[in-house]
């Protein structure tokens, strides 16, 4: 019976700290920036700060439990270590290499791996807002995508602009909700 009192106390204790961190995070990106930068689609520093911890926790533990005699130190224990660190690698390079700038022409982007592309919002056929995924779904007639998270800072001028420019029938009637919502300054939620 104790031994189930501290398990529920540790899921309890992981729960608060999740919603704590999910409603910094929703938070963060939602701070006033200079009008200058109002047409740049930026990751908030939370996420550089998450993308640190993660990064440093899960790289640690893989090389303290390689280097620290235990019995529970499997190579597949290893993997999924680096995994996780990868995945927190991850956030930092789309903290550090993704970029959007929205125009009235436009939607100019580079992925954190790199690639750039430039979509012109005539030439959009279809804009979703994937619910399950926490983006916006972009797509040209030429087969272009771009896909912009709702972790973005700027999206309050993202939407206003694209339903400004983009073509009315490239957006469906829920996504025109969720934009008109945005552009008020209410953006999506971050939590699944």
């Amino acid at each position: 019976m104790e031994k189930l009192g501290l398990t529920a106390l540790q899921w309890s204790l992981w729960a608060v700290v999740m919603v704590l961190v999910m409603g910094w995070l929703a938070r963060s990106r939602l701070r006033a920036r200079p009008a200058s930068d109002a047409r740049r689609l930026v990751h908030p520093p939370s996420l550089l700060i998450v993308g640190l911890v993660g990064f440093a926790f899960f790289a640690g533990i893989t090389v303290i439990s390689n280097v620290v005699p235990n019995k529970t130190s499997t190579w597949w224990t290893t993997a999924v270590f680096v995994a996780f660190a990868l995945l927190s690698a991850a956030l930092l390079l789309a903290f550090f290499l993704e970029q959007h700038e929205v125009s009235d022409e436009g939607l100019a982007s580079r992925t954190f791996v790199g690639v750039r592309k430039h979509l012109r919002w005539s030439d959009l056929t279809a804009v979703r807002y994937g619910a399950s995924m926490k983006w916006f779904r972009l797509e040209t007639r030429s087969g272009g995508v771009a896909r912009i998270s709702v972790m973005l800072m700027g999206l309050p001028e993202f939407a206003r602009v694209l339903m400004q420019h983009a073509p009315q029938d490239a957006i469906d009637a829920a996504t025109w909700d969720v934009l008109r919502e945005t552009a008020a300054g209410n953006p999506p939620s971050v939590w699944a």
